[in-house]
């Protein structure tokens, strides 16, 4: 029976005149004086090419390895052209701080915020207490015991603030989330997290703390590098 994959040598290759096929979707087609490798494949009725580099920069032996993934994806249901792609999206993703994910959250969500003020508030609070103990960590690299560094000091001698705190890292890690720059559960949860570590906070005494955040106009988007840059 004739090989169907692997048909070629590397001598074959390396003295091509024509367009050679491996076998297994892998071939290796000439391009005026370039030799380049494909992998040619059809889903749901289309016929497709995913370009895997030049011979010989990229050499028999790497095009199959290549194609041998390709192949895997292929008979999960995956478009390999797809699935190159969103590594490749993946792989240039930059994961941001805490201090760098609070600011664009707070950007983000300007709009639903009446007055200058309250994001001056939010601005505050991060800065004051959440940025000296985990500003610079990557959003991937918070943990609950950073969270717990924040808030204990403060849960109750100051717990409106605490609460405060608590609410807006969650909300920053909750759009981290959203945005796919980390996984896994929340550090910042209250329910079925924090709540078993901290009492409620109408359980705790009532002590001179915060006062309430009152909302007023809409704030102008002309302030929002003002308060970005403050973070």
């Amino acid at each position: 029976m004739a090989k169907s994959i692997e048909r070629l040598t590397d001598r074959q290759v390396k003295n091509a005149k024509k367009n050679l096929n491996d076998g297994g979707n892998l071939w290796l087609l000439l391009r005026r004086n370039t030799k380049v490798w494909a992998f040619r494949y059809t889903l749901n009725g289309k016929a497709r090419k995913a370009g895997l580099g030049s011979y010989p920069t990229i050499s028999l032996a790497e095009a199959r390895d290549t194609a041998v993934q390709y192949r895997k994806w292929l008979k999960s249901g995956i478009d390999p052209l797809d699935e190159v792609r969103r590594i490749e999206a993946e792989s240039k993703r930059v994961i941001p701080t805490f201090t760098s994910a609070a600011a664009r959250f707070i950007l983000t969500n300007r709009h639903q915020w009446k007055n200058r003020k309250h994001a001056k508030q939010w601005v505050a609070t991060l800065r004051t207490y959440a940025k000296p103990v985990m500003g610079d960590k990557l959003v991937t690299e918070v943990t609950t015991e950073d969270v717990q560094k924040i808030l204990s000091p403060i849960w109750n001698s100051k717990t409106e603030t605490a609460k405060r705190v608590q609410g807006r890292i969650e909300r920053v890690m909750d759009w981290a989330t959203a945005m796919k720059f980390r996984a896994g559960d929340n550090p910042a949860r209250w329910k079925g997290n924090l709540d078993m570590i901290y009492p409620a906070p109408n359980k705790v005494k009532r002590t001179n703390n915060a006062g309430t955040e009152k909302h007023h106009s809409a704030m102008p988007y002309t302030d929002v590098p003002n308060f970005y840059s403050e973070l």
